[in-house]
């Protein structure tokens, strides 16, 4: 689809990041690929948060900014978005022709995503036609119109046309799959750390098994260094990659970051067993970082030891040339870690994959052919036009003695419009008022959820510590070594939705029966409040000598995650939900 420029020889991808715009231009030249343009321009503090574009002016003119630094003409370009409204669901279907599968998808999407139908724009991939019997399986992607028009609008605001809005995880993909040619049974994790999120993607025969959004990012790791070494926040992002000032050596570093990169090796172990629960594979090859975070010295490293696998920087240009002095050797491992995406993005144009989702609205897809359909063919149309010159000085003269029938016509067509007008007028005044009570609502769903959350942080505690006392003693609620007892308590920690558990049992069948009945517990009958591993296999046990006759017991620790939405409805009446 060499479409993207009056050329057809280049491809644009366009990163909109929450702190920073990241724009790549690739040119293709017989089968080599080449990096002929990039920009990268930072975005002012508070632009985008947690996903939502909050000054839409400053992002659109950062847009045009990069645009225009690059040095790239307003051309179509690929983009992508991540998030919460963006859905994506690997289902079965009745085995039938791509054809029928877009007919049917709509039907089918509504028993597999949270929102309604007609709310979102839906594109799907086939990628298993034998599934099973008679059935085949079919990823699914929904995106939330609203986000989808918003996103498309910023686009066009800073002059630009909207090829195909594609998910940042297929074009980490797309980037990985050109790059490093992977074998069909390799199984490999790909880690984005941007700015707020982490885009955490694992592909196995070139198809996204798993992904996921770690709500950490590199923000975070800047604020750990800022509060423990006490630097500013420019110093504060140098020293993570790898600019130490005088006095700060890379141990300092480690320290201060080591709670961020334990939270992201948590989230990314969770991932990995949900992952592995699925029984798509039992094993991960490999772990490739980017983002502006994986240039920390000593991540990869720290995250191969954590994991138990290779860990190594993503090098999306390791099949694409560099166009001579457009970047220097000190750049060119920065580029590597921030351009990914872009670079995902832009090999679209020339790479068509097995994971090309566009999720523009079908009417906004119809509009892009057209549109490129007509700067393909405007080079033709100029030459022909030419040639008919006779014919057109014919119509010139026909047109003339029409002249003055038209009058009568262009007053009417006068009066036409200013209804329009009107009408419009009215319309848009009406959709104004709309936005205003759909901002209302927004705003008062937000504050409901805050006060839920609170009331939850709140009480969560007092409810794990009682519903842990429940499964220690069935017949009683003190939490103390006492005469007869099975198992007992020596230590206890709860930090977030962590709970570390220390204790001593006399056998180890007490340990996995105790662990039995915290997996039963389920405040709102249907969620499980502690998430336990396997019995037997989460938690570490040593035998002691202790108690009377010199009795063998035995001390285990435990690890277990808290499932604080479990306990919602035991809050609610006193949050006034």
């Amino acid at each position: 689809m060499l479409i993207l420029g009056g050329s057809g020889k280049t491809t644009v991808g366009l990163d909109i990041g929450s702190h920073s715009v990241k724009v790549v231009e690739l040119t293709r030249a017989g089968k080599a690929m080449k990096l002929s343009r990039y920009a990268v321009v930072e975005l002012a503090p508070g632009t985008v948060v947690d996903g939502e574009v909050v000054n839409r002016d400053h992002l659109v003119s950062t847009i045009g900014d990069a645009v225009t630094k690059a040095g790239i003409k307003p051309k179509a370009v690929n983009s992508a978005v991540s998030g919460r409204s963006v859905i994506v669901r690997r289902i079965p279907m009745e085995k039938m022709t791509e054809a029928q599968a877009r007919q049917a998808i709509h039907w089918e999407a509504e028993q597999h995503i949270p929102f309604r139908v007609d709310e979102v724009s839906i594109d799907f991939k086939i990628i298993n036609e034998e599934a099973g019997p008679g059935q085949m399986e079919v990823l699914l992607v929904a995106a939330k119109k609203e986000v989808i028009h918003l996103h498309r609008g910023i686009i066009q605001g800073a002059g630009l046309r909207t090829a195909s809005v594609d998910l940042e995880q297929f074009a980490l993909l797309r980037a990985y799959q050109f790059a490093y040619n992977p074998s069909e049974d390799e199984c490999v994790t790909i880690l984005n750390i941007g700015a707020d999120n982490t885009n955490l993607v694992i592909a196995k025969n070139g198809i996204p098994s798993f992904n996921r959004d770690l709500a950490i990012g590199g923000t975070r790791f800047v604020e750990a260094v800022q509060r423990f070494l006490g630097f500013d926040y420019e110093t504060a992002e140098g020293v993570l990659r790898g600019n130490l000032p005088d006095g700060v050596s890379p141990d300092d570093v480690k320290n201060a970051v080591s709670s961020v990169i334990q939270e992201l090796s948590t989230s990314v172990r969770r991932s990995f067993i949900s992952f592995q629960a699925s029984g798509e594979s039992t094993r991960i090859d490999k772990m490739y970082i980017s983002g502006g975070c994986s240039l920390m010295p000593d991540l990869a490293s720290i995250l191969s030891e954590q994991h138990g696998l290779p860990v190594e920087r993503f090098s999306p240009f390791r099949n694409i040339q560099v166009e001579p002095g457009l970047v220097s050797e000190d750049e060119q491992s920065t580029l590597d870690a921030l351009l990914s995406v872009a670079t995902g993005l832009a090999l679209r144009g020339f790479v068509p994959g097995d994971m090309d989702i566009n999720i523009l609205p079908e009417e906004e897809k119809q509009k892009t052919k057209t549109s490129a359909a007509a700067t393909e063919a405007s080079p033709m149309v100029a030459v022909i036009s030419w040639l008919p010159l006779g014919l057109v000085v014919v119509c010139i003269i026909l047109l003339g003695l029409h002249y003055m029938s038209m009058q009568k016509t262009r007053d009417e067509i006068r009066e036409e419009v200013a209804s329009v007008d009107t009408e419009i007028a009215r319309m848009e005044e009406q959709l104004s008022r709309q936005q205003e009570v759909t901002a209302l609502e927004q705003s008062v769903n937000q504050k409901r959820a805050a006060i839920a959350s609170l009331s939850l942080q709140q009480k969560s505690t007092v409810y794990v510590l009682e519903y842990l006392c429940r499964a220690l003693y069935p017949q009683q609620s003190a939490l103390a070594e006492e005469s007869g007892k099975n198992i007992y308590l020596t230590d206890l920690s709860l930090i977030g939705t962590d709970l570390q558990i220390t204790g001593i049992a006399r056998s180890w069948g007490d340990v996995i029966e105790f662990q039995r009945r915290l997996s039963e517990i389920m405040p709102d009958g249907t969620q499980n409040l502690f998430l336990t591993g396997d019995f037997g296999q989460s938690y570490d046990v040593a035998p002691m000598q202790a108690g009377a006759g010199n009795e063998t017991r035995y001390r285990f620790s435990m690890s277990v995650g808290i499932n604080l939405s479990s306990l919602q409805p035991l809050v609610g009446d006193y949050a006034g939900m």
